[in-house]
């Protein structure tokens, strides 16, 4: 299979160098794109109006000494370019990651990881983002065993016929220690919620840094959703939808019923 592989926090992290590994062991066709930086929630921002720069900086680049491509952009873009031929031929699945840190519940709409793969999809291009529940000084093992459950699912489901857009998200352990993939929905929260801001620093311009301040959230899980799978030992696999309108009603809104202005 040909596979574009990319990621959200650059082309020289280590989660995409244990993929790329892998997926190549495996005996597939890995093209490797992936941002010049880190570009962690981006989601399926192209970053611009790609019909109005003038043009993306690709540069060639080595992931585990495999031949790579180094792209001034986001994680969707470095998608789509493989998708329309900037890398040779059509390719057959787009794959992000491996993505230090879970993508759950409705974080999956700010992630650049699964923002590449729903990207994929909406472009007629079956995509599978991989997270796990471990940070990026993880040990080998750790990202060794998310990249070997990222396979489990590529030979285990048929990714054929109408394009879609999955997630996985591994526990942070051994592949052994995993219990297994599980299907599941989204969670209605990944655990916890931006509750405030507060200031960090005064600026010398007169502005001020500030930051988000964030809290558990304690409720009960949903005993479908990823969350609770994850926590129970099990890989979660949650098949994701791009954005469509909803079933409000359709209409329209006279004019002459628009205020004046004051």
């Amino acid at each position: 299979m040909r596979i574009a592989l990319t990621n959200d926090d650059g082309v020289h992290a280590p989660g995409i160098e244990h993929l790329a590994v892998a997926l190549h062991a495996a005996g597939h066709d890995v093209v490797i794109c992936a941002p010049d930086g880190n570009l962690s929630g981006a989601g399926a921002s192209t970053g611009a109006d790609l019909r109005k720069i003038r043009g993306i900086a690709i540069e060639p680049t080595t992931v585990a000494g495999l031949e790579a491509h180094r792209v001034s952009s986001t994680p969707a873009v470095c998608a789509l370019l493989a998708i329309r031929g900037a890398f040779g031929g059509p390719v057959d699945l787009v794959m992000s990651g491996i993505n230090p840190g879970t993508n759950m519940g409705p974080s999956v709409l700010h992630s650049g990881t699964v923002g590449a793969v729903v990207t994929a999809a909406n472009f007629d291009v079956p995509g599978l983002a991989v997270s796990m529940d471990a940070e990026e000084d993880a040990p080998a093992e750790i990202f060794q065993g998310a990249a070997t459950w990222a396979l489990f699912v590529l030979d285990n489901l048929d990714l054929r016929g109408a394009p879609r857009a999955l997630s996985l998200n591994v526990p942070g352990v051994r592949a052994a220690d995993v219990r297994g993939v599980r299907a599941t929905g989204l969670d209605a929260t990944p655990g916890f919620r931006a509750a405030g801001v507060r200031t960090v620093e005064p600026l010398p311009s007169g502005g001020r840094l500030v930051s988000f301040v964030y809290e558990p959230v304690e409720r009960t899980l949903d005993e479908d959703g990823d969350v609770a799978a994850l926590r129970a030992g099990w890989a979660s696999l949650s098949w994701l939808s791009s954005i469509a309108a909803d079933d409000a009603p359709r209409g329209a809104w006279r004019a002459d019923r628009v205020p004046t202005s004051v």
